[in-house]
Parts: C-alpha cells; structure tokens; sequence
C-alpha cells in the first residue's frame, strides 16, 4: 500500500491468520469494522473475488470495489448481492478511485 501511495485511505489492515477469521466469514468483516471504530455503510471493502470479497461485505452493507484481476476477473456476476458498486480493470485505477471517493 504504501508504494501505491494509498496507505492513507485504510485505517485497518488485517490478516485472517491473525484474528481467526477467514473470508467469507462476516467475522473478518466484522472484527475490520470494530478495529476501525467504523459503521458497514461507512466502509469501503476492495477485492477481486465475489464470493470471498463482495458477496459478505454487501452482506453487512459495506460499499464493494472489485478489481478486476486474477482467478476473480473470470467469475461471472450471476445475481444483485455480488454486484459491486464500483469495477476496476485493474489496480493501478485504485489510487485514481480512492482519491475520487474520498473528495465525495
């Protein structure tokens, strides 16, 4: 993060070995979201996977980027709930993204 020049957008950074969670699990989300002192709706969750990434973070009504890249970039959305409300090509597009977001 801090060589994308981004690091200043994330107030937590956590990992599933860490706290015990493992995404799909809300707890993940969840435990993010108590660290941040942060309400869902406030929350921005950015991933590349439907099914590990959108889908749960959606679930809890975070705001959903999906990055269009790896094994995820060929999984089709097959329903609302993994709809993101934002897609990147790629995550060079992510500085542009956040700076845009944090300006609304």
């Amino acid at each position: 993060m801090v060589n994308f020049g981004i690091a200043k957008y994330f107030q937590v950074v956590i990992s599933s070995a860490e706290i015990g969670f493992e995404k799909p699990a809300l707890g993940i989300f969840q435990k993010a979201l108590g660290m941040a002192d942060c309400l869902p709706e406030q929350a921005v969750m950015i991933g590349d996977r439907l099914d590990n990434d959108i889908k749960p973070a959606k679930r809890l009504g975070m705001k959903t980027v999906r990055v269009m890249r790896g094994f995820g970039q060929y999984c089709p959305v097959t329903s609302e709930n993994e709809q993101a409300d934002a897609t990147l090509s790629c995550l060079t597009e992510l500085v542009d993204f956040l700076s845009d977001w944090e300006e609304k």
